[in-house]
């Protein structure tokens, strides 16, 4: 019988990587994990942990700003951001959060490795190009990296999304490039602190995967931020002092700002794995696997970014358990059908199941109840009675079909919704569960109430004849 140093090897520390690696070990695997760089992955050290630390601070900002219509007198002038010091706190909290992860990987047992990882054949990997250690099974999980385009040379001025977290000084002028959620998280970010934000998107909406009627009610209020958002657009140069050329309506425009941020995406991380080595299988979109993520090698799975698919921490720490799971044979419960997706802006947005065009594209009847947050008593008592609750559902057996929120911690409530989908739940289910008053989350319960026939804190809609 053939010996290898390790059970299962996970290439990759994210929030796939990790948790495939704890729960492999949970499992009884002798397990190692390779990083190149620090546990955690972009999500804790430079994306969602940082930002939202960012986050976090620009809505204190703004509630300090919003204090007079409650008495509060301060002097908008006097209130200023040291952000040498925010940006130390982003560093203490990733630092706190990646000391953290170290510790559950080495309380489990699982021995991690801070080098770099390529494939030498089917079971065997070389780190930093010098020592090999093999594996029965491994689990790919590099995450992935900002697009590189030709048009956009990265500078002092121009910073893709890592870059950003590296910044000095809030610039006095910021271009962002690109309005998916990290573009549109960081423009709500720097519009608060003072910057003077444009948005550039070349497809028709900005957030354009989400529900159109939500990226539209957000769309409406960036703008009413002083947020100038530009869509439909094509982006022909940016140089690198900070000039952004681009077109729009057939007409060439020039746009100059302090700082650009080229966030126009993600692609799967596949450098240096040499993949062809293992035999693995893939395409420029990513790692082709099956529905327990193994490739067409059956000892190698892959999760996460380096798919192609949804770039959501959440996601890619599911399928790492899947991953493990299957590679190791025991049962898995992961629901991989129901995916919560958030945006932190101010209020946030955050959506699960399917979106109105999508139902409509696959012609699958639904009907549609919005409840709006200006019915909400909590939302009008923090003064932020603007946005909705959107609940699609079948009309049939009344199973919920898709719920959109914009609104203040939407993202606190989705994970509601995402259970009642997970649990085939209908509309009167959730609603004749009782929620606590006042609160944030008894808008959903109102909505679920409007979508079963029987509002209570809203006039009933009139059925069409």
């Amino acid at each position: 019988m053939e010996q290898y140093d390790f059970d299962l090897i996970v290439i990759g520390a994210g929030p796939g990587g990790y948790v495939s690696a704890i729960r492999a070990a949970q499992l009884g695997a002798k397990t190692a994990v390779v990083e190149k760089e620090f546990v955690g992955g972009t999500c804790l050290n430079r994306g969602c942990i940082p930002t939202k630390t960012l986050i976090s601070a620009a809505q204190k900002l703004d509630s300090i700003k919003a204090a007079k219509a409650y008495g509060i007198c301060v002097d908008p002038g006097a209130v200023s951001v040291d952000f040498a010091v925010l940006m130390k706190k982003k560093n203490d909290v990733v630092l706190r959060l990646r000391n953290g992860v170290n510790f559950l990987l080495r309380k489990n047992g699982v021995k991690v490795y801070s080098k770099t990882a390529s494939f030498v054949d089917e079971h065997t990997i070389c780190l930093n190009n010098e020592d090999h250690i093999s594996a029965k099974q491994f689990i790919v999980a590099s995450g992935s990296m900002p697009v590189t385009l030709p048009f956009v040379e990265l500078s002092e001025k121009v910073v893709d999304s890592n870059g950003i977290l590296e910044l000095k000084e809030i610039p006095a002028s910021l271009t962002v490039l690109g309005g998916g959620v990290v573009g549109i998280e960081y423009a709500s970010i720097f519009n608060n602190m003072g910057s003077k934000v444009t948005v550039l998107e070349g497809k028709s909406s900005i957030l354009s995967g989400l529900d159109a009627e939500l990226s539209a009610a957000l769309h409406t209020h960036l703008c009413g931020l002083g947020i100038d958002i530009h869509t439909g657009i094509r982006i022909n140069k940016v140089i690198e002092d900070g000039e952004v050329r681009f077109q729009k309506d057939g007409e060439e425009r020039t746009l100059a700002a302090d700082l650009v941020l080229a966030s126009l995406g993600r692609v799967p991380y596949l450098d240096g794995l040499n993949l062809q080595a293992a035999g693995v299988e893939y395409s420029d979109k990513g790692i082709l696997v099956d529905d327990k993520f193994l490739t067409n090698q059956p000892h190698i799975a892959a999760i996460g970014d380096v798919l192609g698919g949804m770039q959501l921490a959440h996601l890619a720490s599911a399928q790492g358990i899947v991953a493990a799971e299957s590679l190791l044979g025991a049962k898995s419960h992961q629901n991989l059908n129901v995916v919560p997706v958030c945006v932190y802006t101010h209020p946030e947005i955050a959506s699960v199941g399917k979106t109105e065009d999508e139902l409509k594209s696959n012609h699958i009847p639904y009907e549609k109840s919005v409840f709006p947050m200006s019915a909400c008593g909590k939302a009008v008592a923090m003064n932020e009675p603007e946005g909705m609750v959107k609940v699609l559902n079948d009309p049939q057996n009344k199973r919920i079909l898709g719920v959109h929120l914009f609104a203040p911690h939407a993202t606190d409530i989705i994970g509601e919704a995402a259970l009642a989908m997970a649990k085939g739940m209908t509309v009167e289910d959730v609603a004749c569960v009782i929620h606590p008053h006042p609160t944030i989350g008894e808008s959903l319960m109102e909505a679920m109430h409007l979508a079963a026939g029987m509002p209570i804190n809203l006039l009933p809609v009139a059925k069409k004849e």
